[in-house]
């Protein structure tokens, strides 16, 4: 009984860290824009503030540390030099200020202060910022040059003004948004964001006319040539996840693009975008965000689709030749001409139909499979780019999760990289040996979604969810 009570005590006494506020000064000149974060917090025995970390982009960032002390209050004491440090990844990737905080204990209060300095594309285009957070912190504070033409978005903030500056003060502890922008519309935030697309997607070298001489030659229909091309690109491409900031936004030349094997998401939509060019098919650019902007402003936008036909095609998200544009949560799209738009709910038919024809006297089954919906997406994903050998193996691998215990032995299936038409799959087999009274649990895939799944047994008898003679 002892114990018990240690165990409670010890429980109710368990503190998370947690952030108590943050300072934010952000002064912009037109072409340069600094914003010095000041952070405060008190921490927990979860270990999450033993060290931060602050990413930027030498490219055009510089970032410095003005403060880090911890302790307990009135003991606060300077982080040493040794535990901070610049963390640098491969090339082309962002760096990491780190701070570390050797011995920190919960119950310490900690703060830390970073100047950021960024002179890129975004700053001298205009003044952005976004700031958004939950239950932490406690309180935020915000201020800003008062310069013209600001377009303002809160949630949970009050905003003031004074000395040629504005200020905003979360009033809010649950949800807290604030939007800077001095973009006029959104039509002008496109031409931000596509600047250097636009200019990379026009050129034409060699090796982009072959890129969408092979594509053109899979099929006549404009979406099998796009289907075709994103396939080229995802297997021969590797493709960055979006790099922030200045960097997502920057497109080199498609020669570049082409010799380096690596792109980003609007890197890869512009390479997408110019072989649809060059097979005469029009595809622009579409910069999405999965946050609604309460004002027009650039900052947010992490993919990149093409718009093709009036449907989507996005070539770098999932990272596979047999990726799909899923949609769970809601897209804003930058169409053409600046128009800011949300993407409608995909209505799809979740179904799938498995055809078991079994013959127990042979030893032998044959297996049908139709997809529709997200069952279609699934099948694609488990064997999309598979040699027949390694497709068996999966389909084993599956039967064999899914409690079938029958052997694969030959497998015929759709072109999983057309995207323009329903995947299917034909397994022929073995079966183990049958006698008079065979009887076993009627096979079923199990599908990771869902939805619809038909089921027909042929040459045997169904019922209570077992076959028999």
């Amino acid at each position: 009984m002892i114990i018990s009570s240690l165990v409670l005590i010890a429980g109710i006494l368990a503190s998370p860290s947690r952030y108590t506020s943050v300072d934010v000064e952000i002064d912009w000149n037109g072409s340069v824009k600094e914003t010095t974060v000041s952070y405060r917090a008190i921490a927990g025995d979860d270990g999450r503030f033993l060290r931060v970390t602050r990413d930027f982009d030498p490219e055009y960032m510089e970032i410095e540390v003005l403060n880090s002390t911890y302790g307990f209050p009135g003991q606060p004491r300077n982080v040493p030099e040794w535990a901070v440090d610049t963390l640098t990844g491969s090339e082309g990737w962002p760096r990491a200020l780190v701070i570390a905080f050797p011995g920190l204990r919960p119950g310490m209060t900690i703060e830390w202060t970073f100047r950021v300095r960024e002179s890129g594309h975004l700053a001298g285009s205009g003044f952005f910022y976004t700031y958004i957070a939950g239950g932490e912190p406690d309180t935020i504070t915000v201020s800003c040059p008062d310069v013209d033409n600001l377009s303002v978005g809160t949630s949970g903030f009050t905003e003031t003004t004074g000395r040629n500056r504005r200020y905003f003060s979360s009033v809010n502890k649950d949800y807290k948004e604030l939007w800077l922008s001095t973009a006029s519309d959104w039509s002008e935030v496109q031409d931000i964001l596509l600047e250097s697309s636009d200019i990379s997607a026009m050129e034409t070298p060699p090796d982009l006319r072959e890129a969408a001489i092979e594509a053109g030659a899979a099929g006549a229909l404009p979406r099998m040539r796009v289907s075709r091309g994103r396939v080229l690109i995802t297997e021969s491409m590797q493709l960055l996840s979006f790099p922030g900031g200045d960097a997502g936004f920057e497109v080199r030349s498609l020669q570049e693009i082409l010799d380096s094997r690596r792109a980003t998401p609007i890197e890869a939509a512009t390479l997408l975008s110019a072989m649809c060019r060059v097979m005469s098919i029009e595809a622009p650019v579409i910069p999405a965000t999965n946050i609604l902007p309460l004002v027009p402003s650039p900052l947010g936008f992490y993919r990149a689709f093409i718009l093709v036909e009036g449907e989507l095609e996005e070539p770098s998200e999932y990272l596979s030749p047999a990726g799909w544009v899923d949609t769970p949560d809601t897209l804003w799209l930058l169409l053409p001409g600046g128009i800011l738009a949300e993407m409608p709910p995909r209505e799809e038919s979740e179904q799938g139909l498995e055809v078991w024809d079994i013959s127990p006297s042979d030893g032998l089954f044959s297996l049908s499979v139709q997809t529709e919906g997200g069952f279609d997406r699934e099948l694609r994903r488990k064997l999309a780019g598979m040699d027949t050998e390694d497709i068996l193996l999966t389909i084993s691998e599956w039967f064999r999760s899914s409690g079938i215990y029958f052997y694969p032995k030959s497998v015929q299936l759709s072109d999983l990289f057309n995207l323009t038409e329903p995947a299917w799959i034909i397994v022929d087999g073995i079966i183990p040996p049958a006698g008079d009274n065979w009887i076993e649990t009627a096979p079923s895939l199990n599908w990771n979604r869902e939805g619809t799944v038909t089921r027909d047994y042929v040459n045997v008898e169904y019922g209570n969810n077992v076959i028999s003679r």
